[in-house]
């Protein structure tokens, strides 16, 4: 064996199965027999490879030691059938428990140890490795109630106490007994990583632990480093998806490089000239490709290289080339022993003119490595992409995400990934083609059903969408069954408008609300969904205190409950309140990326915008019913109505002729409140009238406009009665506007000058002062 080394050769061939643990010389040293895919090259029967490297110095003649299980199955069924002592007989079933155990033969295992406590309750090996073939079952609550039953007569065994509190920090019902568990295992094998590991995966449960999570896996790998032992790949994973949740960025990223180092074996991190299967090249990608060197040195000039020697034939047009140690480029053509690069060659010592230019630099091409052969560095791959996304480097994460689904075709989340990036950029046509993919690689899949229902949810196809949500309600798989009763809600919900089936559609849609409820009275998106229906039917006072509700439990995690709350104040006519609700939720959706309401984010916010210009428009006509001076805050709201109609027209990339009108008409009620401020006593200026003109004068052309598109037989939303009417009164505003303008501009002229004569008055005293002083 060689120093550092997981090479063992034999002086004869080695009857050993992948995963079998062997021990080497007297110290003890023992490791696994590495995967037959590492074993590949091992050369001959006499060699194979171990998982773990050799601790000491390159040795020969070393024994070799493979536990015999074979052995042990025969010795332990022959004291179990000669005995009729049943603690001795609980001892040789829980013997061959722990063989089928080790060889994870888990049905088999748990069979054995279920005979041995049953045998000897008091035997707390047997039942704690019960409860560990419990929990591998999915069996958690059978798992719990054996490990308590084992700290009952082993009030001290660290792995159960681990074990018991992981499993009820995950069932999340009494957390406090979970972490005194682990705490108390903690405090009795305090250098042990594993139980602070264990700690840490308590703690990941829920995200205001993320951070405490963090401190505990450091301590961890403080422990683990100093027994000379690298961190596991899974820790340092776990620590980056950590990372990435508290947005540590740059921290994240050194976690996942970390655990891709601890997993490069056989020199996976390396690149070979002649491969080229992963379409790895963006530069935050650089933990998957190197720079090869081709084995000949070039001569820059400008765009042009000079090879000395013959290229390799594995390089082409388009390759990314690196000459030296720093210029990088990319060929744009290729003419024997002439290389033309796309960047003029420059280095970062040109400005120094003494610095002399070398003659020939060594050409090196980029390639990808292998490390995405190794399925546990996909997983770290796919965590890297969505950092990327995360992060707001989408051109890398979808190139990365589309080398792991190369790679590993039947890799469900990258695809799923791939379409949540082509629907969040609007690109609805690339999202469908993988979702088609993801179904076809796993059929049934609820994640991608799920997708799917939400793709027809986007572009309110709601009958696609509806057919989705029941095959999912169908499967009853626990994860995504309450999310499906929750999307046929709002399906039934969004449909109130379909004749005759008004109240069939509200009830439905209060049923799937209410189902949700009874059996997660905590879900806050259901809660949400039956505060929508109390509201639509007028209950507005128990539907106030069902947002109100949702949004302190939830802590504005659900936008809708502030939008359905400005929905239910602007209804109570609490308009200050109500625009408080609407800001809110822009600021809390705004720069998501996610659409909400519509089918893209320019057009929720343009909803929303036109909500808040609402909630101005009716305040002002609210105002304006004093009919006195206390009106005068009117105009002001109207001003409002109309800034933010404007910037909700922006948010539209189609013609919307209704918002359009129901700017000119705002503009319209403005101008009659600017030219009612006299009779209402109010103060007004000549500018105020001027802009209240400005505004009917832009709008008469353009309802004309929408009048003669109606006539033309185009479809416009709006009744010809109604455009008739606005022009008449518009046309009618214009002619008083001017006139109010007239009278106001002179008052002002007069005002002026009886001002100027006072000034003049009030100087020729002052002078005449000073001289009589």
């Amino acid at each position: 064996v060689e120093a550092g080394g997981t090479v063992v050769t034999a002086s004869q061939p080695m009857n050993l199965d992948s995963g079998e643990r062997v021990r080497i010389g007297l110290d003890r040293f023992e490791s696994s027999v590495a995967d037959d895919d590492d074993n590949d090259d091992s050369g001959s029967a006499n060699t194979l490879r171990i998982k773990e490297a050799w601790t000491g110095e390159s040795t020969t003649g070393l024994k070799l030691w493979k536990k015999d299980y074979d052995r042990v199955i025969a010795l332990s069924r022959g004291a179990l059938s000669s005995t009729t002592v049943k603690e001795m007989q609980a001892e040789s079933l829980f013997i061959l428990a722990r063989v089928h155990h080790i060889r994870d033969e888990m049905q088999e295992a748990a069979k054995f140890y279920d005979r041995a406590c049953k045998l000897a309750p008091h035997l707390s090996p047997a039942r704690f490795g019960l409860a560990q073939t419990l929990i591998w079952a999915e069996s958690y609550e059978e798992a719990t109630a054996h490990l308590k039953l084992v700290l009952g007569t082993s009030a001290n065994a660290t792995d159960a106490l681990a074990a018991l509190g992981l499993l009820e920090a995950k069932s999340g019902k009494n957390r406090r007994e979970a972490f005194s568990h682990l705490k108390k295992a903690i405090d009795l094998d305090p250098l042990n990583p594993d139980l602070q590991i264990l700690e840490a995966l308590a703690l990941q449960q829920q995200e205001a632990d993320y951070s405490k999570s963090l401190d505990c896996y450091r301590k961890a790998i403080r422990l683990i480093e100093s027994r000379g032992n690298a961190p596991p790949a899974e820790v340092l994973t776990n620590m980056g998806v950590l990372c990435h949740e508290t947005k540590q960025y740059k921290d994240a990223e050194e976690y996942y490089a970390r655990a891709l180092r601890t997993l490069d074996k056989d020199g996976s991190e390396k690149s070979s000239l002649a491969v080229d299967e992963d379409a790895v090249r963006h530069k935050d990608n650089a933990l998957f490709w190197n720079y090869v060197d081709t084995g000949v040195k070039a001569k820059a000039e400008g765009t042009q290289l000079t090879v000395g020697g013959t290229l390799p034939g594995a390089v082409k047009v388009g390759d990314e080339i690196q000459l030296g140690d720093e210029f990088e480029s990319v060929i744009t053509a290729l003419d024997g022993s002439i290389v033309t690069i796309k960047d003029a060659f420059s280095t970062s010592n040109e400005e120094n003119s003494e610095m002399p230019q070398p003659e020939a630099m060594a050409l090196s091409v980029k390639r990808p490595n292998q490390r995405l052969r190794d399925p546990m560095a996909v997983s770290v791959a796919f965590n890297l992409a969505r950092l990327h996304e995360a992060a707001g480097r989408i051109i890398p994460a979808v190139e990365l995400h589309k080398t792991i689904v190369k790679r590993h075709p039947s890799y469900v989340n990258s695809y799923l990934r791939l379409a949540c990036i082509a629907r969040d950029c609007g690109s609805l046509k690339d999202c469908s083609v993988w979702l088609k993919s993801a179904c076809a690689v796993a059929p049934g899949n609820p994640e991608v059903l799920t997708l799917v229902g939400n793709l027809h949810l986007s572009l309110c196809d709601w009958q696609p969408a509806q057919s989705v949500f029941d095959q999912l309600l169908a499967q009853k798989v626990p994860n995504v069954e309450a999310y499906s009763m929750l999307s046929l809600g709002n399906i039934y919900f969004n449909n109130l408008k379909t004749p005759k089936r008004y109240a069939k559609h509200l009830q439905y849609a209060a049923d799937f609300y209410k189902r949700i409820l009874n059996k997660d009275k905590a879900n806050a998106y259901a809660a949400n969904g039956l505060g929508t229906v109390l509201a639509e039917k007028a209950d507005l006072i128990k539907a106030k205190e069902t947002f109100s509700r949702v949004r302190e439990v939830s802590g504005d995690a659900i936008p809708d409950t502030l939008l359905n709350l400005g929905h239910i104040y602007l209804a109570q006519k609490k308009h200050p309140e109500a625009l408080q609700m609407y800001q809110n939720y822009l600021n809390r959706t705004r720069g998501s990326g996610t659409p909400i309401s519509s089918k893209n984010q320019n057009e929720d916010e343009g909803e929303v915008l036109q909500y808040i210009a609402f909630a101005y428009f009716d305040w002002a006509k609210q105002t304006e019913m004093h009919n006195n001076v206390k009106a005068a805050p009117a105009d002001e709201r109207y001003s409002m109505c109309i800034k933010y109609l404007e910037m909700a027209v922006k948010k539209f990339r189609r013609e919307n002729v209704v918002m359009k009108y129901n700017l000119c008409m705002t503009k319209l009620q403005a101008a009659n409140c600017v030219l009612q401020k006299a009779d209402r006593g109010i103060r007004r200026t000549s500018k105020e009238i001027q802009e209240a003109l400005d505004g009917l004068v832009e709008s008469l052309p353009i309802v004309e406009q929408f009048l003669q598109w109606k006539n033309d037989g185009k479809k416009v939303q709006i009744s010809t009665m109604t455009l008739n009417v606005f022009i008449a009164q518009c046309k009618s505003n214009i002619d008083a506007a001017k006139q109010h303008l007239d009278e106001e501009t002179k008052k002002e002229m007069e005002a002026a000058e009886v001002r100027r004569i006072r000034i003049d008055t009030a100087n020729r005293e002052r002078k005449k002062k000073e001289i009589e002083i």
